[in-house]
């Protein structure tokens, strides 16, 4: 359980991470901005690394995210 304790806080923390890096942008001005879609991107790989890391029992609970 503290496997999963660790990653939902490792998806939480970089979820919050790419709101921060584009706040205040528009669209246009985040497309044109390479560091800072680098860095969300980047946030979103550890979203995924961490999803990977979730136990089957947490996945089953919650069939309502893909």
């Amino acid at each position: 359980m503290y496997r999963d304790q660790a990653s939902l806080e490792d998806i939480y923390r970089a979820g919050q991470n790419c709101l921060s890096f584009a706040k205040n942008l528009t669209q246009s001005a985040l497309k044109s901005d390479e560091v800072r879609l680098s860095a969300i991107a980047y946030q979103i790989l550890i979203i995924g690394e961490a999803t990977t890391r979730l136990s089957d029992e947490i996945r089953e609970s919650h069939l309502e995210v893909p």
